[in-house]
C-alpha cells in the first residue's frame, strides 16, 4: 500500500491529507463549467459518517457519501486534486482515522477579530479538520458576552497594559452565533472553553466576590499562573457558572463544553475558611490520590459536570481534572504529556491527545530562537508535529486505544501580537496535524508530505495568509552581529530542505535571481550580508540582515574596576530611552544576577509593585585575545564604552540580539542596563540578568565574572 500511495503522491502532489485508498487511471479530465458532477447522498451506503468515494472518469465526476459531511470532504479533495485546470482520472475511497481533528485558538491574550476566526475555519476545514476549540475566557480577557453579567465584557474584556495602552475585545452573542453557523456550514463543530476554577482573573476583576478574599483587582497584564482563583467554598461560584453556562449552551450546539481546569493554584484555598469548611463538610482528606485541596477541585469539576448535564452537555477538561479523582463522564484533553491521557483511557474515558512537547503546541518556536519571533519557548518543527502519533503503545497493548478519539493542535497567543504572526505560527504546521488526524498511519510519509505541503502553502498565498518559511540558520546558534579579526566563515542551513538559499553583500534585497549559497561564505572585509531561503515555488523567506565587522581587538583597559557598582532608579520605564532624566541612587549589589532581587516577585501583579531600573558596571577578564559572542536578557550591554547588545523595548522572554566583539586578552569594562517592567506580557523580573559569553569556536557559554 505504501508504494502505491507514494506513486500516487508523485502524480498528484497537491493532495492533502492522504486518502485511505486511491487508484489512479490513465488520463485526466478538463475542469470547466460543462463538467458533469454527481453528488450522491445515500445514508444506507457502507461508508463511515465522514467518509466518501470519488470516481473521476473522462467527462464525469461522481461522489458518494452517507452524510453531507462526507460529500463536503469529497469536494475538498476534488479542489485539491485540480491542477492546471485538469483532474486526474482516479477512484478514491476515503474516511478519517480519528473523529476529533481539532485546532485551538486563544483570543484571550490577544483578541482575534471575527474575520480572522472565519479565515482559519475556512482553511482548516478545507484540510478536513472538524473541531474548533475556542478558548474564550482566561486571566487576561473575557471574550464572550453574557447578557446577565455586563461587567464581564466591560471590565473583564478590557485590560490596561504596563505602558498604558488598552487591549480589549469581546464577541457579542450575535457574532458568536454567526461564527458557529459559519463553521457548521463547513462541517466544523465549535467547542467553547469557559475556564474554572483557575485562569479566571478576568471574571474576578469583574466580580471580586468570586475569589476567596473578595479583593478588587485593577488590571492584569502579564502571563503565567497567578494564585487568584475562584472560591469553591462559596456557592456563589457555582451560581455564577450556572448562569454563564445557561447562556453559553444557547450559543453552541456542540455536545461538549470545555471547562479548563488547568494550572489552578490552591494555596489560597489552604488559607480560605470557606474552602476549608467545604473540605471538612465533604470529608475530603489527603491520601495517595491527592491532597484535600486537589479533591476540592475534583468536587468543583463534578459540580460543573452536573451543571452541564442539566443542559444536555458533556464536559471536557485539561488533564489536571484527573487530580483528586476524575468526573464520571468527563473527556480528558491530555496536554502535559501522554500520561494523563493514558490514565484516563485506562479508566474508560475518552481522550484527546494534545501533548505540548510532542508537537501539538504550535506556539512553540519552529526554528532557531535567536532569529525567529519571540515565543513561549520549546522547539516544534513541522516534522516533529507530523511524526507524532496520538495512540500510545501502552493503550494498544491493553486494547484501550479506541478511547483515543482524536488529536488537537493548540495555538496559545501570549506572544502573538498580530494576525500575521498568528498565521506564521500556525501554518504550515497545522497541515501536519490535519494529515495525522485524517490519514491512516500506514499511509503517512514525511518525505511525500514535505513535497505536498508546498502546494498547500501556495493555496495560503492565494488567500493572502502569512505562513512560516524556514530561515537560513547558522549551525551552533545564529547571530546577526558577527565580528572577526582575519577572516569570518559563515555556514547556513534550514530546518527543512529549501530549493535554494540566496544572498547579497551589496546592501540590496535578495531575490530568487541573487547569488545562491552553495558552500560556507568567507569574508575578509566588513560587509552586510542579506540572506533568505527560497521555496520550490519561488517565494522568499523573511530576509536576515547580518552585520559582519572586521575589527582590531579592543584593547584591555589600563586599570580594571574592582567590584560591581550599581545605581537604581524607581519608575515605570519601558526602554532605556525612558531613563533620560531619571534619578539614580547608588545601591550595593554582589552580582549581576541580583538585579532582579530588589523587589519581591509577585505573579499576581498587585498595584503595590515598585518598578525600577538598574545601571551596573564593573570589569571582567578574558584570558586570550580573540572574538567573543555575548548574550543577555537585559535591556542593554555595553563593553568598553560601546553599545554591544540593545534589546530595546522588545519582549525579553529570551535573548535575541547576541553580538560579537574582538577583545584583547586582559580586563574589559562592562555596563548593563536592566529594567524591571512588563513588555508584551512578559514580566522581566523573571529574567536571568547575567551576561553570557563564549569564545569563537567554543560551544560552551559562561557567565562573565566581575573582578
Amino acid at each position: 500500500m505504501l508504494k502505491l500511495i507514494t506513486l500516487i503522491l508523485a502524480l498528484v502532489p497537491q493532495l492533502l491529507p492522504v486518502p485511505a485508498k486511491m487508484q489512479v487511471r490513465d488520463g485526466s479530465f478538463k475542469v470547466d463549467g460543462e463538467k458533469r458532477m454527481q453528488w450522491v447522498l445515500d445514508p444506507a451506503c457502507a461508508l463511515p459518517p465522514e467518509g466518501y468515494t470519488l470516481d473521476i472518469t473522462r467527462g464525469r465526476v461522481r461522489a458518494l457519501a452517507s452524510t453531507e459531511t462526507g460529500l463536503f470532504y469529497a469536494k475538498q479533495t476534488l479542489k485539491q486534486l485540480e491542477q492546471n485546470g485538469f483532474l486526474p482520472c482516479c477512484t478514491i475511497t476515503d474516511y478519517p482515522r480519528f473523529a476529533w481533528r481539532g485546532f485551538h485558538i486563544d483570543p484571550c491574550r490577544h483578541f482575534m477579530p471575527v474575520e480572522e476566526v472565519k479565515k482559519q475555519i475556512d482553511i482548516l476545514a478545507s484540510y478536513k479538520m472538524n473541531v474548533m476549540h475556542w478558548h474564550l475566557t482566561d486571566d487576561q480577557g473575557w471574550r464572550i458576552e453574557i447578557k446577565r453579567y455586563p461587567p464581564l465584557r466591560d471590565v473583564g474584556g478590557t485590560r490596561t497594559e504596563f505602558d498604558g495602552s488598552v487591549h480589549q475585545g469581546c464577541y457579542t452573542q450575535e457574532e458568536i452565533r454567526d461564527v458557529v453557523a459559519y463553521a457548521a456550514e463547513r462541517h466544523v463543530t465549535v467547542v467553547p472553553e469557559i475556564e474554572m476554577p483557575g485562569h479566571a482573573i478576568a471574571a474576578i476583576r469583574a466580580f471580586p466576590e468570586l475569589s476567596c478574599t473578595g479583593e478588587a483587582i485593577s488590571t492584569f497584564y502579564t502571563w503565567g499562573s497567578p494564585n487568584i482563583v475562584m472560591c469553591p467554598g462559596k456557592d456563589l461560584m457555582f451560581e455564577f457558572l450556572d448562569n454563564v453556562i445557561a447562556e453559553v449552551v444557547d450559543l453552541f450546539p456542540s455536545e461538549y463544553i470545555h471547562i479548563g481546569g488547568d494550572e489552578c493554584k490552591k494555596d489560597k484555598w489552604i488559607k480560605c475558611p470557606r474552602c476549608q469548611e467545604r473540605i471538612k463538610a465533604l470529608g475530603l482528606v489527603a491520601d495517595e490520590n491527592g491532597t484535600a485541596e486537589e479533591k476540592l477541585q475534583s468536587y468543583a469539576v463534578r459540580r460543573m459536570e452536573n451543571i452541564l448535564a442539566k443542559y444536555g452537555k458533556k464536559l471536557i477538561g485539561w488533564d489536571e481534572i484527573l487530580e483528586g479523582g476524575l468526573s464520571p463522564n468527563a473527556t480528558v484533553m491530555s496536554w502535559r504529556g501522554e500520561e494523563g491521557g493514558i490514565a484516563a483511557a485506562l479508566q474508560g474515558h475518552d481522550v484527546i491527545m494534545t501533548p505540548s512537547k510532542e508537537g501539538m503546541y504550535l506556539d512553540h518556536v519552529q526554528g532557531d530562537p535567536k532569529i525567529e519571533p519571540v515565543s513561549i519557548g520549546n522547539y516544534t518543527t513541522m516534522e516533529k508535529a507530523y511524526n507524532y502519533d496520538p495512540v500510545p503503545e501502552e493503550l494498544v497493548k491493553n486494547g484501550m486505544d479506541n478511547y483515543v478519539i482524536g488529536l488537537q493542535c493548540n495555538l496559545w497567543s501570549e506572544y502573538i501580537y498580530s494576525d500575521d504572526h498568528r498565521n506564521y505560527m500556525l501554518f504550515p504546521r497545522a497541515f501536519a496535524v490535519a494529515e495525522t488526524g485524517w490519514s491512516l498511519k500506514e499511509n503517512k510519509d514525511w518525505e511525500s508530505f514535505r513535497v505536498r505541503v508546498d502546494r498547500a502553502c501556495q493555496d495560503l498565498d492565494s488567500r493572502g495568509v502569512n505562513y512560516h518559511i524556514p530561515l537560513p540558520e547558522q549551525p551552533g546558534g545564529s547571530c546577526d552581529n558577527i565580528a572577526f579579526i582575519d577572516k569570518a566563515v559563515l555556514e547556513f542551513t534550514t530546518t527543512r530542505p529549501m530549493a535554494a538559499i540566496v544572498y547579497t553583500t551589496d546592501d540590496t534585497e535578495p531575490t530568487v535571481a541573487s547569488a545562491a549559497y552553495e558552500r560556507p561564505l568567507e569574508f575578509t572585509e566588513s560587509a552586510t550580508l542579506k540572506i533568505a531561503s527560497v521555496t520550490p515555488y519561488g517565494k522568499l523567506s523573511p530576509v536576515r540582515t547580518i552585520n559582519i565587522a572586521k575589527q582590531q581587538p579592543w584593547p584591555a583597559v589600563a586599570k580594571a574596576s574592582e567590584g560591581l557598582k550599581a545605581w537604581r532608579a524607581d519608575g515605570r520605564f519601558v526602554s532605556a530611552a525612558d531613563l533620560e532624566g531619571a534619578r539614580w541612587n547608588e545601591i550595593k549589589l554582589e552580582k549581576l544576577r541580583d538585579m532582579t532581587t530588589l523587589e519581591p516577585f509577585d505573579r499576581n501583579m498587585p498595584d503595590t509593585l515598585r518598578f525600577y531600573a538598574v545601571k551596573a558596571q564593573g570589569s571582567f577578564k578574558v584570558k586570550e585575545t580573540g572574538v567573543y559572542r555575548f548574550s543577555s536578557d537585559c535591556d542593554q550591554v555595553w563593553i568598553d564604552g560601546k553599545l554591544l547588545i540593545d534589546n530595546g523595548a522588545e519582549v525579553k522572554r529570551f535573548s535575541r540580539h547576541d553580538a560579537e566583539a574582538a577583545l584583547e586578552a586582559g580586563a574589559h569594562d562592562v555596563q548593563v542596563i536592566y529594567i524591571y517592567n512588563v513588555v508584551g506580557g512578559w514580566n522581566s523580573i523573571r529574567n536571568k540578568t547575567d551576561v553570557q559569553m563564549r569564545k569563537e569556536g567554543s560551544e560552551k557559554w559562561r557567565k562573565i565574572e566581575i573582578l
